[in-house]
């Protein structure tokens, strides 16, 4: 063999998994299209249960240390229901939702690959860029065929580890099906210099009338900001017009400082993408398995990206560190456990989703029914505990599909009452 390990993609899991088995002792070689990491649209949002896994890898200081990294304390729900300061008195505390995390971590997409590329090359990794036009053959003798300076070249191997994304290669090579599901709001991104006028140390999930916003703060004046709308909203953002007009939606009193949040410069790429999930039950099949986005991904409204693709470096690394031999049922541990948790996490984004009424004509009133049904049955809501302290942090009968009919039910009804202000 000329390595243990080939990791196609040298993204946030591919990285994160060589370093900790290169620190193992495994020969992992990782093998990544971009020759210097650029800026894309893609989460930048780590939430507390993530920077844990990242702690488990040996990467937190990584994390933490990656250029222009922040630390969101705070999160305050900017609502077209409410005033700012109505909505600052609601702020939650996220630097104690799981001990040993400061809190959301902000950073760049680029940034932090970067930061733990140089983790696993420093563990013994061998990192190679500027791949071209790989080819897989998975099986009982694994093989990845690649160029590199127009030149093709060979790797054997124990074992192929697709991180290569939403559009994975790698996944269609090894012949692994995904199941997805219907989106109802379409998200554009775009990172923005605003000067410091946003607050450092809070995000949000705010909606107002027909667009739902995100904010990212980074450590540098940076904001990766988020406008969602409905996949049948008339006036999508799409076109010459849509920096212009993304920025103009920030214009909205439901923010403080809204006028000079709306002059902010843009500094990344403006994309769009739909806000679904997805996911396959067969993340590992012989010769080759799958982390991150290649194996699926949450509802982007609940920031989970990050911390699933940590999770799945981990446990999948335990599983390999754990037995001699790699096969779907030496490596069943993975699989079983990322099923459950996605599943758990799609029921906490369904729940998200269902609370925020995000498009609904009659928010205004079904929203504060909700509210007050949750106040006086808090158990209804346990689920949103797994957006940042994980889906292993409650019960498992909080992920009852007889919550979100109970919940959807007080929305038309008169019987709950609204929380007071």
């Amino acid at each position: 063999m000329d390595a243990d390990i080939v990791v196609i993609g040298g993204g946030i899991g591919g990285c994160a998994l060589a370093a900790r088995l290169a620190t193992a002792g495994l020969a992992v070689t990782v093998l990544e299209r971009e020759p210097t990491y650029r800026d894309m649209v893609r989460g930048e949002a780590m939430v507390p249960w993530g920077f844990l896994e990242a702690a488990e890898l040996g990467v937190a200081d990584a994390v933490l240390e990656a250029e222009g990294a922040s630390v969101m304390t705070r999160m305050t729900p900017y609502d077209e229901t409410l005033t700012v300061e109505q909505a600052r008195r609601r702020s939650s505390d996220l630097s104690t939702a799981v001990p040993g995390a400061p809190g959301v971590i902000g950073v760049g997409h680029p940034e932090l690959r970067e930061a733990l590329a140089n983790s696993a090359v420093t563990a013994g990794a061998t990192m190679v860029r500027g791949v071209r036009r790989s080819t897989v053959v998975a099986g009982d003798a694994p093989q990845v065929t690649f160029e590199l300076d127009g030149a093709e070249r060979t790797i054997r191997c124990r074992l192929i580890v697709g991180a290569d994304g939403k559009f994975s290669t790698t996944r269609a090579a090894l012949g692994v099906s995904m199941f997805t599901n219907e989106a109802r709001v379409k998200l554009t991104g775009m990172l923005v210099d605003d000067g410091g006028v946003w607050d450092r140390a809070v995000t949000t999930i705010a909606i107002d009338g027909r667009n739902q916003f995100i904010v990212i703060p980074r450590a540098d004046n940076r904001l990766r900001l988020y406008v969602g709308r409905n996949v049948n909203d008339p006036d999508p953002l799409k076109g010459p017009a849509t920096i212009t007009e993304f920025l103009e939606s920030y214009r909205t009193p439901v923010f403080p400082d809204h006028d000079k949040l709306a002059e902010s410069t843009p500094v990344g790429p403006c994309a769009t993408f739909p806000m679904n999930d997805a996911w396959t039950d067969t993340p590992v099949v012989p010769g080759g398995a799958l982390i991150g986005d290649a194996a699926g991904w949450s509802n982007p409204v609940t920031a989970q990206g990050l911390s699933i693709t940590l999770r799945d470096a981990r446990v999948l690394s335990e599983a390999l560190l754990d037995n001699v031999i790699w096969t779907p049922e030496t490596l069943s541990g993975y699989t079983i456990e990322r099923s459950a948790r996605m599943a758990r996490l799609r029921f906490a984004s369904a729940l998200t989703d269902l609370i925020a009424g995000f498009g609904m004509s009659d928010r205004a009133t079904r929203r504060p029914r909700i509210l007050g049904l949750l106040g006086q049955r808090p158990e209804l809501g346990a689920a949103l505990t797994a957006v940042h302290s994980g889906p292993w942090s409650v019960e498992a009968e909080s992920y009852s599909p007889d919550i979100l009919t109970t919940v959807a039910l007080a929305s038309l009804s008169t019987s709950a009452s609204a929380p007071a202000v």
